[in-house]
């Protein structure tokens, strides 16, 4: 078994790093916030992964690294819903109603809305007249809101007020 204790890089950032033999670690979303892993990989290499730096991990992180080979995250697609707020009141209305359900968002730079597929958000969404779509994306832990931490981190509020007050 490959023992590591920390993330040496991302692929995506360097792109002088393609000469070596990579294997993949496939991960759900959900799984890239764990601190400790213990998986196989798409070659069927056994790796104890432990995430030291606390930060999530990113799709194209190195969890090892040697002169033969490399071993990087692969995160697999899901089937999620795809909010496109019309404007800035639709969006905090959406997010709050989702976040009040404490499930995790995800903005990418289209500002989308993303969220993993929910039945009730959906039909919810829906009802409400909002643009939502369902399609598969990969979920980009690194752009996750979580309003549960406002105190912690913002040191704010979110208030939703009617336009024009």
């Amino acid at each position: 078994m490959i023992i590591s204790n920390g993330i040496t890089g991302n692929i995506r950032a360097d792109n002088t790093l393609l000469e070596k033999s990579t294997d993949q670690v496939e991960l759900e979303w959900f799984d890239t916030e764990k601190r400790v892993l213990r998986v196989r990989t798409v070659d069927g290499q056994e790796i104890g992964f432990r995430n030291l730096s606390g930060a999530p991990l990113r799709d194209g992180d190195i969890l090892f690294e040697d002169e033969n080979q490399r071993i990087v995250v692969r995160i697999l697609p899901c089937l999620c819903l795809i909010f496109r707020p019309r404007n800035k009141m639709e969006m905090a209305t959406v997010c709050f109603e989702i976040g009040n359900r404490h499930l995790p968002i995800y903005i990418n730079e289209e500002a989308e809305v993303i969220l993993a597929y929910e039945r009730p958000i959906h039909q919810l969404l829906k009802k409400g007249n909002y643009d939502v779509t369902v399609g598969e994306r990969v979920i980009i832990q690194t752009l996750t809101l979580k309003m549960h931490e406002w105190s912690i981190k913002t040191k704010f509020n979110i208030t939703l007020a009617k336009q024009g007050e």
